[in-house]
């Protein structure tokens, strides 16, 4: 079967979620497709001056973390590959739109468009553009650890990024309000966020145990480039 998005898993722990904690930073998370759109040159958007009446919090572009910002619980020893995923394909954009896997983790491509889409890895014979018809799938295997991006010769808002790295234990997306949850086996951790194919945030050391609950104690900012100080 193919796994659901909201918590993606090498190693489940028996019992509910044992590691706990919310975002903070993702007002500053903007897509690279959304700057390329903006562009003139690009012809594909008209963006209108802000309107008075709408708040300034709702004028902000930005990213939305529950399918675009991923969260990864990281150890020091490798795992092996993981349940196929679902990689959705709607709207002209594949969701999620960045994702951390372990080698070897196939990744299943659903077109639920009424419409073909010839989908290609960047750089990569591994994954040649074809067409992949509505309700059709196609499923690809990252061949080793690295960054893949995914782009679509007929529609140029495809921008997906896969994240390969064999010591990823567990994947997570933010709920609405930024809080995010995991079910891990005890032992020590580190707390990694991805965004547009790209670290963001300060990788977060933790421990998790069997019979209690790590509730963190700060938000996880993620609004930092990786290393910068979230202070």
């Amino acid at each position: 079967m193919l796994s659901a998005l909201a918590l993606l898993s090498v190693g489940v722990r028996a019992g509910g979620p044992n590691v706990k904690g919310k975002i903070t930073g993702q007002d500053k998370l903007v897509l690279d497709v959304y700057a390329e759109s903006a562009k003139p040159e690009s012809r594909r958007w008209a963006w209108r001056e802000p309107s008075p009446s709408v708040a300034a919090q709702f004028r902000t572009l930005s990213g939305s973390p529950s399918r675009d910002l991923c969260i990864a619980a990281t150890r020091s020893e490798n795992s092996g590959p993981q349940e196929p995923i679902r990689m959705t394909v709607t709207g002209g954009r594949v969701f999620p739109t960045t994702i951390a896997v372990t080698p070897g983790t196939p990744l299943a491509f659903k077109n639920f468009d009424p419409f073909k889409h010839r989908l290609y890895i960047v750089g990569q014979a591994t994954m040649k553009a074809e067409d992949l018809q509505p309700n059709a799938a196609r499923t690809w295997s990252a061949p080793g650890p690295g960054k893949y991006e995914v782009r679509d010769e007929l529609f140029p808002s495809i921008r997906t990024f896969i994240v390969v790295d064999p010591q990823v234990v567990q994947i997570a997306y933010p709920s609405r309000d930024g809080a995010f949850s995991f079910a891990l086996p005890q032992g020590e951790y580190v707390l990694k966020a991805y965004f547009g194919g790209k670290q963001v945030g300060k990788p977060l050391p933790f421990n998790a145990k069997d019979r209690s609950t790590l509730e963190l104690k700060d938000p996880f900012n993620v609004g930092v480039a990786e290393g910068a100080d979230s202070k």
